[in-house]
């Protein structure tokens, strides 16, 4: 299968043999997609350039099998620069879409919303609100639609002066289900998440424990080495800290 020039970006890149690259590729058209870039590392400077993440990308492909290899790449528009906290943002939302997206399986909806994040945290949005966000549209896209708006048990519209307790195979309810997993979380805090209207400081951290736990069942016991860098960061830059 050919696949002709279309927009891309790419997630993860590292040394194949001497002269090549493996690929982890966002796509629009095509989902996630693994590529070797034959003699990417012994291009000149200016043409290796265009291999980074960030940067909105053309890329052409030939596929047979699940691995393709990568047959054409230009520019598709300025990158997105960005440092510190948000670039380590950035980092964490290329990890978990390398570690939760299956190959060759399109997601329509998650290229505008992966380009929407890395344009919110270029312009040195609040970080945390923002990746609360795309971790939401992320489940959305790989059918682990949150219930955010109704109490799971009665059906009942989510009181914003009540407490809830949000069961990852269920939703949330104002009974705990029993399950460990269980996390305490208001429902003013499930309704500005429903609403993205994430600005409250408090119902940021509600969300992100609730987002840490409906994330942890599909990453598995493997730590995300992106996360870690993170609270590096905070840790010697404690002026940062939003939380």
């Amino acid at each position: 299968m050919r696949v002709p020039l279309h927009p891309c970006y790419f997630l993860h890149l590292r040394p194949y043999r001497e002269t090549s690259l493996i690929a982890d590729v966002l796509s629009r058209d095509y989902g996630r997609v693994t590529l070797v870039a034959r003699g990417a590392r012994r291009r000149s400077r200016r043409a290796t350039g265009i291999f980074q993440p960030l940067c909105p990308l053309q890329i052409a492909w030939t596929l047979r099998g699940e691995m393709g290899t990568l047959t054409g790449i230009e520019p598709g528009g300025a990158a997105h620069q960005m440092s510190g906290p948000w670039l380590l943002s950035a980092m964490y939302i290329n990890e978990l879409l390398v570690r939760l997206l299956h190959g060759h399986d399109p997601q329509p909806e998650l290229f505008p919303a992966y380009e929407q994040t890395l344009t919110r945290l270029a312009q040195r949005q609040p970080e945390e609100p923002v990746l609360r966000l795309f971790e939401k549209r992320l489940l959305i896209s790989l059918g682990y639609g949150l219930v955010l708006d109704h109490d799971c048990r009665t059906g009942s519209a989510i009181d914003p002066g009540s407490g809830y307790f949000y069961c990852p195979d269920r939703g949330p309810s104002r009974v705990p289900s029993g399950s460990h997993q269980d996390v305490p979380i208001s429902g003013a805090a499930l309704l500005a998440l429903h609403g993205e209207s994430l600005t409250d400081a408090v119902h940021v951290q509600e969300c992100k424990r609730l987002m840490r736990v409906l994330l942890g069942v599909h990453l598995g016991v493997r730590p995300l080495a992106s996360r870690r860098l993170y609270r590096q960061l905070l840790a010697g830059s404690a002026p940062m800290r939003r939380e």
